[in-house]
């Protein structure tokens, strides 16, 4: 696919899977409207360009759900106007309803594919609300809800790659990008091939967001 020159393609490797997944997620499947509030479920590629998207659409709440502070700061420092750190001991749904006047969010964002979190997604919305699901769970597996919250106007829907046209979607990533809207070089660490172990460890573990492995160039 065809990019300006003056963009770094070193950076734009993830636009294809993680970004457009979540960027598309919230602007072509969820699509909230400027000033709502909006509830992102992990802080990983896919949750923090969600996260972007919505400061983009103009969301007027940002809430992020993750359970490592690090993530959080970075979510904060990328738009989020409050953040939830969760654990054993945390009422999330809780926390959500208090930050958002006892009623809980417009719009969710579920990014971890856990799912628990994905219950506790859903929960956090109030009625008329609407939850998409990004994360991945293997094939023939189940999430319960209680019935009382979708018979209350609330829905989940899914979302396929960002349910976007790649040709026309990456492109306008690409802009955001240009114009500092998305900026990528903050969720994303370049790895020369030489170190490929390394990236796939610190991607693993969680120290590095997006690990990019950037092959030798050869004139």
């Amino acid at each position: 696919m065809k990019v300006p020159k003056d963009v770094d393609l070193k950076l734009l490797g993830p636009l294809a899977c993680g970004v457009m997944t979540g960027a598309g997620g919230m602007m072509n499947t969820l699509r909230p409207e400027p000033g709502s509030s909006v509830v992102i479920f992990g802080c990983g590629t896919v949750g923090l360009s969600a996260l972007m998207a919505s400061k983009i659409i103009g969301c007027s709440q940002r809430i992020v759900v993750d359970n490592k502070q690090s993530r959080l700061d970075l979510a904060m420092e990328l738009g989020a106007t409050h953040m939830v750190l969760s654990g054993p001991d945390v009422d999330v749904v809780k926390e959500i309803r208090t930050l958002s006047d006892g009623l809980g969010v417009q719009y969710g964002f579920e990014s971890s594919g856990v799912k628990p979190v994905i219950s506790a997604a859903l929960n956090s919305l109030r009625e008329l609300g609407t939850l998409v699901m990004t994360g991945v769970l293997p094939q023939g597996e189940t999430v319960e809800f209680d019935a009382w919250n979708l018979l209350r106007g609330r829905q989940v829907i899914g979302s396929v790659m960002g349910d976007t046209l790649p040709e026309v979607f990456i492109p306008q990533l690409v802009e955001y990008y240009r114009q500092g809207l998305l900026p990528l070089e903050k969720i994303s660490r370049l790895y020369p091939l030489a170190d490929i172990n390394q990236a796939i460890d610190d991607g693993i573990s969680g120290k590095v967001v997006k690990a990019i492995v950037v092959m030798p160039h050869q004139d």
